[in-house]
């Protein structure tokens, strides 16, 4: 018996007993081998596909978080202390340099302040019956205010916060004394230069004569280190927060100091340059772990089919190509990538030399595992091939100096010459690159006639050669210290540390034209192939399994065409032998 629906035929044997549509689903079972096995490379390359994104983004999250450590200050954070912050706080940023220092305070900057001599019975009292003018000046601006007859006190006050162009720069309000409100009007900025002058208008019960200044406005007075020398000069601020009299430390003045001041001391924080490591490692091994992660993934089977199905479902007629050599550079890819940010954590730092204590020349810091941070070789270990850090070794190279440790993980271009015959002049960041080069020149008659960098022709101007040739001491500029007549050689480091190699590589690796972009467009490439092999296979197991219920449905009506026969003959048999 047999039903159609959506185009497709369905039937259960009931005439034969037949159970066709079993038939018809192991058929397909084998032919949609083919499509499973497409099905399921597929849902591995998207998985694959992910897990490059997901690097990909971590990746430009480590570069982001790189670039708040990519100079020597970001690790040179520094701590300050007042002996006295009831008169002077302190704060120092790590542009500050180890000190000790003395402040004294004179006196403290004010802003100036005028208050009415008349009180008021209550806010609501009218200061006027007739309409009247009020003016005053604050700095360099006049305001004119029109009064109308019945203003109030409260009122008064509004007239003056609300004049054209006064954006809260001076204030007035009302203070109750107890038994009187009485109108007060200040200047809100600091500084002797921001008076309030009321001028006479006319209106006598707000002239000038009508107000006391009961706070003039001052400049804090504040010797450092004993300057100004003479007892009657200081130095002079608008404010009370100075931060431009001892580089990269901020005072904030709270009241008079006697005349011994009170002791300001700017020292290193360890702690803190201790924590930016933390953080820098931390986010360093984000991404280690999920390299080691996605490398642990194995590689695509390259018995999978890319091919395209044909829509013939003679099996012969279907290519089957192992995978394209594009994924295998993707695995590999990966790989290049773990060994080239495993290689910046290993090697020595570029342009740093090894330490020569006998002659007390080089760095003392070369590699990251020279200041305690080394990659964890223990297989068991739960950080295993991971950086750890060795609190005790680091601690100890920052008491031992920590500017050295600093350059080692963010100097940035940081020059220096072995010779004293030349000077480090400059070098273009993002151009010129770190390493160390070997240098040549020679002078007659006082001036430079010819000079090499790195055996490349470097540029001469006057005392200064600069590479030019070579592409990597591009922009690197040289002074000539000696002109006397000869030869002279020697070398020049360029120092780059390994947050700035970090930050280098994976702008490389993470742009448009960079490895893990490469291996996120071979990966899509090959599953849009997927996506169209699919289609055409769907299309061609639909028809397949269309013609083989075509088919079975012919037989099963043949078939029952021959039951329904042998019926009748079997009847005639029957009627014949009754005869």
């Amino acid at each position: 018996m047999s039903e159609y629906w959506s185009g497709s035929i369905t039937f259960t044997g009931l005439n034969t007993g037949t159970d066709w549509d079993e038939i018809i689903e192991a058929q397909m079972a084998v032919e949609e081998y083919r499509y499973n096995a497409m099905l399921s490379a597929q849902t591995s390359y998207e998985a694959k596909l992910a897990a490059v994104q997901d690097l990909q983004t971590q990746m430009t999250t480590l570069y982001q978080t790189l670039q708040d450590y990519s100079s020597v200050s970001d690790f040179l954070a520094k701590g300050a202390t007042s002996s006295d912050e009831t008169c002077v706080t302190v704060t120092a940023d790590n542009d500050a340099e180890e000190s000790s220092h003395t402040v004294v305070v004179n006196q403290l900057a004010r802003n100036d302040i005028w208050s009415s001599d008349d009180g008021y019975a209550a806010t609501s009292t009218v200061i006027t019956d007739t309409d009247q003018t009020f003016s005053f000046t604050y700095g360099d601006t006049t305001y004119t205010l029109d009064v109308p007859g019945g203003t109030t006190l409260s009122e008064f006050a509004s007239l003056i916060n609300g004049a054209s162009g006064n954006n809260d720069d001076v204030r007035a309000s009302i203070i109750n004394e107890g038994n009187a409100y009485h109108l007060q009007i200040r200047g809100m900025d600091l500084g002797a230069d921001n008076t309030v002058t009321i001028k006479d208008t006319g209106f006598d019960a707000m002239g000038p004569d009508a107000f006391t200044n009961t706070q003039k406005a001052q400049n804090a007075q504040i010797k450092v280190d004993g300057f100004p020398s003479a007892a009657d000069e200081w130095m002079e601020r608008s404010a009370n927060t100075i931060d431009d009299v001892i580089d990269g430390v901020t005072l904030q003045l709270k009241k008079a100091t006697g005349s011994d001041g009170v002791n300001i001391d700017v020292t290193l924080d360890t702690d803190a340059m201790v924590g930016a490591v933390e953080t820098v490692v931390g986010s360093i091994n984000t991404v280690l772990q999920l390299l080691m992660d996605l490398r642990s993934q194995g590689t695509v089977s390259s018995s999978v089919s890319t091919s395209t199905a044909s829509d013939s479902d003679d099996e012969d007629d279907a290519e089957d190509d192992s995978t394209s050599a594009s994924v295998l550079a993707s695995n590999y890819g990966i790989k290049l990538v773990q060994s080239t940010l495993k290689s910046i954590l290993s090697t020595k730092g570029l342009g740093f030399s090894y330490y020569d204590s006998g002659s007390e020349t080089g760095d003392l810091f070369t590699s990251l595992s020279t200041i305690g941070i080394s990659t964890d070789a223990d297989e068991d270990s739960e950080t295993f091939g991971l950086l750890v850090i060795d609190y005790d070794d680091l601690e100890a190279a920052i008491k031992k100096d920590p500017n050295a440790v600093a350059e080692l993980l963010s100097a940035d271009v940081a020059g220096s010459t072995d010779s004293g015959d030349f000077s480090f002049g400059s070098a273009i960041s993002g151009t010129t690159k770190a390493g160390q080069y070997d240098v040549s020149y020679r002078i007659e008659n006082g001036e430079i006639v010819e000079a090499y960098i790195n055996g490349n022709a470097a540029s001469i101007s006057g005392g200064t050669i600069t590479g030019a040739s070579g592409k990597d001491e591009k922009g690197l500029a040289l002074t000539v210290n000696n002109t006397s007549d000869g030869s002279y050689t020697g070398s020049v480091s360029l120092k780059q540390g390994k947050i700035g190699q970090f930050i280098d590589t994976l702008e490389d690796m993470t742009s448009s034209k960079g490895s893990l972009q490469i291996m996120e467009d071979s990966f899509q490439d090959i599953l849009d192939q997927y996506a169209q092999s699919i289609s055409r296979e769907e299309e061609r197991l639909g028809l397949v399994e269309s013609r083989l219920r075509s088919r079975y449905s012919g037989l099963e009506t043949l078939l029952t065409s021959y039951d329904n026969l042998s019926s009748t003959i079997d009847s005639l048999l029957a009627s014949l032998s009754s005869d």
